[in-house]
């Protein structure tokens, strides 16, 4: 193995993940540097905690063991030096707490699932909520997750019961890729009633944390897993949330990292939605949405550029009408729609719909399918004739 690879593993072993004092020195010394610098350091706190981790064993063997403990349960590490490393997380390098010391960005992410990790969080969106929500905050997070991932959005959350659990469940059902960041170690299902749901997403998506195999769940490692909810993802959807709660951490976290963070109003009587709506009232620039289309509008060109790289340059985005804009942003990729349905996840009228889809098709934007319509695969032609219906 890579003696900087072994390091950092290495690392991430000795350390609780986040610590900033060991991400800080690896910003001035390699990682066989840092490690050495680690274990040499008699008096502070993060090197007696490595000592005592290593209990007698040198940091190869104690990187062999996992290895083999990830192995047992089918994970792979993922470290800066891989390919599969999502490179937003280096983000969390800018944040400075002075009294949160565990913000720094991870050293090592312990992955299990088909998907590459750097490739499902390019276009990705977190949701996240109250464990104890309401039907209606359930019913709104499937409805956006599945929303999403039928546009081939990869929807990543905690998950925890609740808001959470139901992100994943709309994105399985759209068929659709989600990513699950845990507070423990990948071999430790919590809560263990989602034991099924979890092995759903480890078949299709991926389970991923910071924590070894072995690592089991405590309090405070779920706030640490919240700054990773926040920093992989382009934005961040808060469905419901208590006035103190990790939803309103990772709303807090994905706003310092410049993330667009956005909220789904909910009824002013409900406790549960009083986080979110506090969240509406500032100080931090918070967005309204209600349904799929307006979180990909909001993500601004990170998310409309990617997810229409079908087109051609000769027909920029720009030159559609905003009806047309909020009504393509609503098509599914996989399955083609009626316009009636996505009239409704536009919000606009069947009618306009119907007048628009048509020239979206002619345009190369859409398949049309009987009626039924879904994003083109294939890139349109380079010199379209623009249609009256659809270019405002």
């Amino acid at each position: 193995m890579d003696p900087q690879r072994e390091a950092l593993l290495a690392l991430s072993l000795l350390c609780e993940p986040g610590n900033r004092l060991v991400s800080t020195e690896l910003t001035r010394r390699d990682a066989t540097d840092t490690l050495q610098w680690l274990l040499a350091d008699r008096d502070a706190p993060a090197s007696v905690v490595a000592r005592e981790r290593l209990a007698g064993r040198s940091p190869a063997d104690l990187v062999a063991e996992v290895l083999t403990a990830a192995h047992d349960c089918h994970a792979r590490p993922i470290t800066p030096l891989d390919d599969e490393w999502p490179s937003r997380v280096v983000d969390l390098a800018e944040l400075f707490d002075e009294t949160d010391h565990y913000t720094g960005p991870p050293l090592c992410l312990w992955a299990r699932g088909p998907m590459n990790l750097a490739e499902a969080v390019t276009r990705s969106v977190s949701i996240v909520g109250a464990r104890t929500c309401t039907a209606y905050g359930r019913y709104a997070a499937t409805e956006l997750a599945y929303g999403l991932a039928d546009r081939d959005w990869t929807v990543l959350s905690g998950g925890a019961y609740g808001i959470d659990a139901a992100a994943h469940r709309g994105a399985l059902a759209a068929g659709g890729p989600t990513v699950c960041v845990l507070a423990g170690g990948i071999d430790h299902v919590y809560p263990s009633a989602h034991d099924r749901l979890f092995a759903q997403i480890a078949d299709t998506g991926l389970l991923i944390s910071e924590w070894p195999p072995g690592a089991s769940p405590r309090r405070y490692r779920f706030l640490v897993r919240n700054r990773v909810v926040a920093a992989l993802t382009l934005g961040t959807v808060v469905v419901e949330a208590g006035v103190r709660s990790g939803a309103r951490y990772t709303a807090r976290m994905a706003a310092e990292l410049d993330r667009p963070v956005m909220v789904v109003p909910g009824p002013i009587t409900s406790p549960a939605s009083a986080g979110v709506h506090q969240l509406a009232r500032g100080p931090a620039p918070v967005r309204l949405v209600t349904r799929a289309g307006e979180i990909i509008e909001d993500l601004g060109p990170c998310g409309t550029d990617a997810g229409l790289t079908h087109r051609s340059p000769s027909r920029p985005r720009d030159r559609l009408s905003p009806d047309a804009v909020r009504i393509l942003d609503s098509v599914p990729r996989r399955s083609a729609a009626l316009p009636d349905r996505i009239a409704a996840q536009a919000g606009v009228p069947v009618e306009e719909a119907r007048r628009i889809l048509p020239g979206l098709a002619v345009q190369g934007f859409l398949e049309d399918h009987g009626g039924r319509y879904r994003l083109a695969i294939d890139a349109p032609p380079t010199s379209p004739q623009p249609s009256a219906e659809v270019v405002s």
